[in-house]
């Protein structure tokens, strides 16, 4: 029997790094680490348990994807959006989201169409129990399933980079506002018919009506109640 080969160096170190990534960046996203909060890599490094090395490159990684900023001598920032920016990633989504659907609808099959259709049933039941994050999550596997349909690797990977955005966002609002989960399953539906019945106009009417409705839902909760978000001057 051959014996197996010890990982590399290399290999054990990315491993590493991806652990201490996925972890912080899942700690922003379901609110442990609030926006305008202060992530010192040698505190965080005894959180997670390991050395500060994959730390300090995973607050890198954060970093280019705009979840944390960094200053000078001290440390990241979990970062906060201006109205404008937050306004401006819904219109960028929605440019995005809505190619998506266009070239999803070319390539999507009965076996993909099923698999939405289970997801956003198991969307339900959560949305019944009123496990939200969990429930947000699980349509964010919709949507996802979706985008990998397109076949689009670059679309993929930059809606993908801005989803942590949204889901911290979407948090924020449908804890406060029950009710916007009850409207995010809906248009969710009227997406997932648009695929049944492959109708391209009714696929892109119903995908911009979702991307706007989450918009308008923040746009409401910012006038309303700001101090749940940290919003910066533009």
């Amino acid at each position: 029997m051959r014996a197996r080969q010890p990982q590399s160096e290399f290999t054990m170190n990315a491993s590493i790094l991806d652990k201490a990534y996925d972890r912080l960046k899942r700690s922003i996203v379901d609110g442990h680490y609030r926006p305008g909060q202060r992530l010192r890599a040698l505190q965080l490094a005894r959180e997670l348990k390991m050395s500060r090395t994959p730390v300090k490159e995973a607050l890198g990684r954060l970093e280019q994807e705009g979840l944390v900023r960094r200053e000078m001598n001290l440390g990241y920032i979990v970062r906060g959006l201006s109205v404008n920016e937050i306004l401006g990633l819904y219109r960028v989504r929605e440019a995005l989201e809505v190619e998506a659907a266009r070239e999803a609808l070319n390539r999507i099959d009965d076996r993909a169409l099923t698999e939405m259709m289970e997801a956003l049933k198991f969307a339900e039941r959560l949305l019944k129990q009123k496990r939200f994050n969990e429930f947000l999550r699980a349509n964010r596997r919709f949507h996802k399933m979706i985008v990998a349909h397109t076949g689009n690797t670059v679309l993929e990977e930059v809606l993908n980079n801005l989803d942590a955005r949204f889901w911290s966002i979407g948090t924020v609002v449908v804890g406060k506002h029950p009710e916007r989960a009850e409207e995010i399953r809906n248009e969710n539906r009227a997406i997932l018919d648009a695929f049944v019945t492959n109708d391209h106009r009714q696929a892109e009417a119903a995908v911009k009506a979702h991307v706007r409705g989450a918009a308008n839902a923040v746009r409401q909760f910012i006038e309303r109640e700001p101090q749940h978000l940290l919003v910066v001057a533009a």
